[in-house]
Parts: C-alpha cells; structure tokens; sequence
C-alpha cells in the first residue's frame, strides 16, 4: 500500500519581500507521512502556537506521542522550532538519525515508499523526501522550493548558500517528482517537458539542443549523449537509466547481481 501524504499546516513567508513589509513574518509548511508503521512529522517550525499542529495532528487521529520521526529538511530555525514537542520520536536530519543522544545514519530508501536524498544549496544540510503515493511521488523538500514558482531561479534566492548546488537539487526535484511540497506554501504538481528548461515556471536543466538519442524508461527524459545520465536516476549509467536495473545486456558495475 503506497505511503501518503497530508498538510498539517501551509506555510507562508514574506522574506522575499521584507524590504517592503517592513516586517518578516514565516511559518514552515508542516507534512505529516505515514508509510506503514512510519509515522513522520516534517518541519514542525515556528507557529503562533504550538495548539496549531497538536489540532492538525488531532484531525488525523494523532497526538504527539503517535509521532515516531521527525524530519528536518534543513537547520534553519523557521523549520524546527518546535521538533522538542515530540519527545519519544527520532529525528531524521542531514547528518542522521537521531534517538536521544545516540546517531546512526539513515538509509536512502528509509522505508518502503520512502526516498531520502541530500538536496543542499538553499543550505548545506539540505534533503527531500521522496514520497511514494497513490497519486505520485510527492518530493518534500523544504526551501530548495520556497512556493510553486518561487524561486524562479536558484540565483533568484538570496538565502542560498550555494548556488550551484541549489540549482543540481532542483533540477533532481523536477526530474524525479509528480508533486512538490515546498518550504512555505502548499503542495503544487509538476508539469514535465520533455528535455530540460523550465517547470512551473521555475528553472530546471539547461535546454540541449543536440539530437535526440533516446529517453530515460523510467521518467522518459530525452537523453542526446548516450555517455549521460538522467537527474531520475543519477548513479545510474545511461544504459541501467534506459532498460532497467536487472537487465541481462547491462555491464554496469551498479547493475543487480
């Protein structure tokens, strides 16, 4: 049974615009997963009151003490203010998996339908989760996405700490995804193109103009140099990205023995 996703609370923010305002004024958006016995709390940041998410969880038919991990996306306060309400849960962050004073690193397929990735550049300690669900793979990625359309580039936020690196975590989002769940807004769906450029209006892989050899099996992204990979599968060679994984043909060093 594919895990699922629910908003417990859609963020906001306005610290694009502070200059103006006058006054920054953000709240993380707050997903809960379940994925069997996995019962995940993500980005549980600042709020006006920490009563918002206990009802949020109320309306699902939890209380804290159901919450057995809490995700970080990344060590900005705005997204983890309130991880000590949750005092029997591990912590899923950057470096690991967090149970009170002791750490063990995750694994990148942390359950059955859920994908961990680091996905620094907005910070270093950057991931996503890479849902599995009945409607898609919903990416939560805290602000490598601010909100659908925001940041139009990795350049466009003026928070990042590497650029670069913002734009490779992007382009792996947009390629992998169906939906999006960013940092401080809700949930938006991704409308794929065929090579690159842009989605939902936000940058993703540089357009190629070179022929079209063949495309990815999985993601059906165009591949033009059969030496590449695709942003779907990158430790991946183009050969395991085009005809699966266990193919017999494949001499792929990652291919299943």
């Amino acid at each position: 049974m594919p895990a699922k996703v629910k908003i417990l609370v859609e963020g906001s923010t306005n610290a694009d615009t502070v200059a103006e305002t006058g006054e920054e004024r953000t709240r993380p958006t707050i997903s809960l997963v379940r994925d069997g016995g996995v019962v995940m709390v993500v980005d549980p940041g600042t709020l006006e009151s920490q009563q918002i998410l206990v009802d949020a969880l109320k309306s699902e038919g939890l209380n804290v003490e159901d919450v057995n991990i809490v995700c970080i996306t990344h060590s900005h306060v705005d997204h983890y203010r309130n991880v000590g309400m949750f005092q029997k849960a591990k912590t899923l962050e950057f470096y690991g998996l967090w149970k009170k004073e002791s750490v063990e690193d995750w694994p990148e397929q942390f359950s059955p339908h859920i994908r961990v990735l680091k996905t620094p550049g907005h910070d270093y300690t950057g991931i996503t989760l890479f849902v599995t669900t009945d409607k898609g793979i919903v990416a939560i990625c805290g602000d490598v996405f601010w909100r659908e359309n925001y940041p139009k580039e990795a350049g466009d936020d003026a928070f990042a700490s590497n650029v670069a690196e913002l734009e490779k975590s992007r382009e792996t989002i947009l390629g992998t995804a169906d939906w999006i769940v960013p940092g401080h807004a809700g949930i938006f769906k991704v409308k794929k193109k065929p090579i690159g450029g842009a989605t939902n209006g936000v940058a993703g892989a540089k357009k190629k103009k070179k022929k079209v050899v063949v495309f990815c099996k999985k993601c059906k992204r165009a591949f033009d140099d059969p030496h590449d990979s695709c942003i779907c599968r990158p430790w991946l060679c183009y050969r395991c990205c085009e005809c699966e994984m266990d193919c017999n043909t494949c001499s792929c060093s990652h291919r299943k023995k």
